[in-house]
């Protein structure tokens, strides 16, 4: 897991061949956050880049919550 660490809060960027798969990412990981309830704040640029951001928002820090949330974004992006 490469996540950069930026002030406080875990980022990364992912970059796609195409907006429409960009989108279904984007839902892919929608739907386990609702199911996880931890939501990460997210960016979409130049229609095929997305970067994200997590942090526990209510701990205004880092939690294991944030490692595992980030580790299933890998996974989604890796398949």
């Amino acid at each position: 897991m490469n996540w950069n660490e930026t002030n406080g809060k875990l980022e990364k960027t992912y970059v796609f061949k195409n907006q429409t798969d960009l989108a279904k990412f984007i839902l892919e990981i929608a739907v386990f956050s609702d199911e996880l309830n931890h939501h990460p704040d997210y960016i979409v640029f130049q229609s095929s880049k997305v970067t994200f951001t997590i942090f526990t928002h209510d701990q205004n820090k880092i939690t294991t919550l944030d490692f595992q949330l980030a580790e299933k974004i890998d996974l989604y992006y890796n398949q």
